[in-house]
Parts: structure tokens; sequence; C-alpha cells
């Protein structure tokens, strides 16, 4: 598990001198802007609302002619795809990251480190920073495909090829590289929300007394028999099969409890 072993915040501040930490330091700027620069003489510039990733045994100094804020934090056990100095620029996500991370300060100064609250806030703090990081290295035009499909996958009516006309490219082009930045085809991601959703209300019939028909309709699919076809594909099992065998692995577990 990673653990955040250190987090502090700067005051109005010009520079801080070159310097290294054993593990990964994270920066959230809130206030002001300056420059990192390594020692291999890569410069860095960053603004109010963005994040700086250093990795650990990177020596660096920061500076800054207007001074700046921040809060910093180092985080031990915590493996990103990344191994460079990294920023993250602003955006909505980068403000949702600076309310966990201002939770995190109170709390690791207020309560002991391993307290509960704390170690569920490290967890939050490196998930997020993971999601953030893979957020940053997607190009605007997966992105763009990436929420389209999350924002109408329910609508039977929304078809893969609604989100390629939001671009002005060719659609195998696009198809290309959503591929390779996230290793799934857009229909097939498209699916995978679909068939998603459709096992969570499966799992959840004894509550929400739905039909399949009705759990198809609701999970994008306007017709039984192909969902029923894409569900087995998809799962190996028929959605009342699926149901079945969920019932009975619970009256299992019960027995043997």
């Amino acid at each position: 598990m990673a653990i955040v072993n250190y987090i502090e915040k700067h005051l109005k501040t010009f520079s801080v001198t070159s310097h290294k930490h054993h593990y990964w330091e994270i920066i959230y700027v809130t206030e002001g802007l300056g420059k990192i620069k390594t020692q291999d003489n890569t410069v860095v510039e960053y603004k109010k609302g963005e994040i700086i990733c250093i990795p650990p045994n990177l020596q660096h100094l920061n500076y800054s002619s207007s001074g700046f804020k921040n809060i910093h934090c180092t985080i031990e056990d915590w493996t990103p795809s990344i191994s460079t100095i990294f920023l993250i620029k602003e955006s909505a996500l980068t403000k949702d990251f600076y309310s966990l991370f201002k939770l995190l300060h109170s709390y690791a100064h207020s309560l002991p480190a391993n307290h509960p609250i704390n170690l569920s806030l490290y967890t939050c703090i490196t998930e997020f920073l993971n999601h953030l990081l893979n957020e940053s290295t997607t190009s605007k035009q997966t992105q763009i495909i990436a929420n389209e499909i999350m924002a109408r996958y329910t609508d039977s009516k929304f078809d893969i090829d609604d989100a390629y006309k939001l671009i002005p490219l060719s659609k195998e082009y696009l198809r290309k590289i959503f591929i390779q930045e996230h290793g799934i085809s857009p229909s097939n991601f498209l699916t995978s929300k679909r068939i998603a959703l459709a096992k969570q209300l499966i799992l959840k019939k004894k509550d929400n007394n739905l039909r399949i028909s009705e759990i198809a309709e609701l999970s994008g699919f306007d017709d039984l028999a192909y969902f029923s076809r894409i569900f087995k594909k998809e799962t190996g099992f028929a959605p009342t099969e699926y149901e079945l065998k969920h019932l009975k692995t619970n009256k299992i577990e019960s027995e043997e409890r």
C-alpha cells in the first residue's frame, strides 16, 4: 500500500534550494507561478492549479520571481505509469484532487499516520493521481470519444459513429489512436460499459425487481436477443445463467459461514 509519509505547505516562497527525495514528490500549486529545474537541466514551468510529479532521487530546485504557494507531499511505495518529472495541467479533476489534498493535510497533522481515515486518504490520493496521469497522457481527441461514450452509453439509440462525428478526423485514424491510448477500441469500450451496468442490475434483481428485458433496455440495448447474445459473449453466461450462478455462489458461501 502506498503511504503519504510527509505532507506540508509552502507559504509565499521565492525559491527552494536544490534537493531530492527518496520517494515521489507531489506538488499542488495553490498560488503564483514558477519553474522547477532538474539536475539534467530540464525546466518545468508551472502555475496555480497545476500538479507537478517529481520522481525519487531526482535533484531539483524550485524558483519564482513573483512567489508561489503550494501543498506538497512525498509518497512511499507508489509506482505510477511514468518515470520522469511530469506536469498535470489544471482541470476540474485537479480541483477535486486539491480538495482531497487539503483533507489529507488536515488529518495527517491531527490523527496518527495509521489511522483508518489517513489510510483511506492515502489510497484516494494515489488512485486519483493514477487517474489524472492516465487522463493527461491521452489525446484530446480520444478523450472526447471516451467522454461521449460514458455520457451516453445507456441510450440505446446512441451509436459509436455519433462519437466519431464529433472530431473532424477519419474514423479509422481515431479508432487506431483510441486503441493505442486506451488499450481497447471505442466500440468495445461502449459494449464493456453497457455489459458492466447490466451485470450490476442483474446482481441486484432481488432489490430492483427488474425483468431481463428491462435490464437490457436500461443498459443501452433495445433488442433482447442481441443483448443476450452479447452478454453471453462477454461473460460466458446468458443473463439468467449469470443470475443463477451468482445466487448459487452466495448460497454456498453462506452455508460455509
